[in-house]
């Protein structure tokens, strides 16, 4: 082969190379081009609606837009880049961020938008990472109970105070009573053993749904998304100190749904349902109780304390300005730190069904009694009982029959089963109101 024929070799290989990146580009611009096209009778999307609440009177105004329409057409167009560049996402503002991924969503619904699954995670990836590293976050509380409002199961978070604000000001259209709280998302000022942040308080009062921005352009994410789960990160044994989120939940849900100023078809339902819900995960939850002893007593692996008959107790009581007596009880150790931390008193774990034994002359308990507060007298407590002990009963019966016939008998049971806890809730309403 001579010099020449190599070097024309060379060439004619540059030349294909460079032909094949032209082609490329060409169908890239094709593609591209297509999918304006087929977006062509689209504009670009506003604000999504507030939440679900649907009756005329609680509509919900729309805050004032927050990316202008220049600022649109300049990054709408980046949702049409098959391949978008991480860099040039960096340079967004929060409420930018949330407008492109919410355009990409909106439009690829329309017409499919080229690398859409890639660069949706790309975009949703940044939103991530800006929530997790964020130092300051504005958090929407209820005024009703103290703890981050939940609405349709979501908390509500805020990069920007002032957006915040305007949330809350929507929100009091729908008579909701709200407050913004400027949250470190990291407290350096955290002296405890066990260092927790806001995603992790979050994880005790069961909040694992988050939405950012709402009112304005906005995105969903699960807790877990952004930090783990207590425990799993920190030297936490959950095994020994209880935690019940789903209970922390329930309660605020139901005490939420409970304070709303509003009337709306089938509330009441609603109302019992969510007590229900409350109430069966009280049975089934164990509590840490202040308490002390003298004389033996052995630590189980969960932490629960067993006595012996040599044992002598006495637990905290709670006196009310009409006399009455009430056992504090604590969903976990966050809520029994509140009125306790370098007390006297120790903590000791016990299940419901224990918690009845010692109620002797109390009039009942009180969970969290500087949080949520949820008060259940003895009566109750003991109907709560003898309901969950039928429901049980009922619940083994509908499996046994499940086993042997299918699941016709098994839906047949649950019918029943629902229908005892029904009336018994019914009888325990009659009394806590007569």
């Amino acid at each position: 082969m001579g010099i020449f024929d190599l070097f024309g070799g060379k060439k004619a290989s540059e030349s294909a190379k460079e032909q094949e990146q032209l082609s490329a580009a060409a169908q890239k611009e094709k593609e591209m081009q297509a999918a304006m096209d087929a977006h062509a009778d689209l504009e670009w999307p506003g604000f999504p609606k507030l939440n679900p609440v649907n009756a005329p009177e609680l509509e919900a105004p729309q805050m004032p837009e927050t990316v202008s329409e220049e600022r649109k057409n300049e990054i709408g167009e980046m949702i049409y880049d098959a391949d978008m560049s991480p860099d040039s996402l960096r340079f967004l503002s929060g409420q930018e961020l949330l407008f492109l991924l919410t355009a990409l969503e909106v439009f690829h619904k329309k017409a499919p938008l080229p690398g859409f699954e890639n660069n949706h995670r790309k975009v949703y990836n940044e939103l991530l990472s800006r929530v997790r590293d964020a130092e300051i976050l504005y958090v929407l509380y209820d005024a009703t109970t103290g703890y981050p409002f939940i609405d349709h199961g979501f908390g509500n978070v805020y990069f920007e105070k002032e957006l915040a604000q305007k949330a809350a000001e929507i929100f009091a259209k729908q008579f909701r009573r709200l407050m913004v709280r400027e949250i470190k998302v990291e407290n350096p000022d955290d002296t405890s053993a066990v260092k927790r942040g806001f995603f992790d308080y979050l994880y005790y009062i069961g909040i694992e749904n988050i939405i950012v921005d709402n009112g304005a352009y906005r995105a969903r994410f699960k807790r877990n998304e952004i930090v783990a789960a207590p425990g799993e990160w920190n030297s936490e044994d959950l095994g020994k100190n209880p935690v019940n989120p789903a209970l922390n939940f329930a309660m605020l849900d139901f005490m939420e749904e409970l304070r709303w100023p509003v009337k709306y078809e089938k509330r009441d339902d609603v109302v019992r349902a969510k007590e229900m819900r409350m109430l069966a995960l009280i049975r089934s939850s164990n509590f840490i109780i202040p308490m002390q002893h003298e004389g033996p007593v052995e630590v189980l692996e969960d932490g629960r304390m067993q006595f012996n008959k040599d044992t002598k107790f006495k637990f905290l009581v709670l006196n009310t300005k009409d006399d009455k007596h009430f056992l504090p009880v604590f969903t976990d150790a966050i809520e029994f730190g509140k009125k306790l931390r370098g007390s006297e008193w120790n903590a000791a774990v016990f299940k419901y069904q224990d918690i009845l034994k010692f109620m002797g002359d109390k009039d009942g308990i009180t969970i969290n009694p500087e949080g949520q507060s949820v008060v259940l007298p003895k009566d109750r407590m003991m109907m709560l009982e003898v309901a969950g002990q039928q429901a049980d009963k009922m619940k083994a019966q509908a499996g046994a029959a499940n086993r042997t016939t299918g699941s016709s008998a098994s839906d047949s049971q649950e019918v029943a089963v629902q229908k005892a806890l029904n009336q018994a809730m019914a009888r325990m309403n009659e009394n806590k109101e007569s």
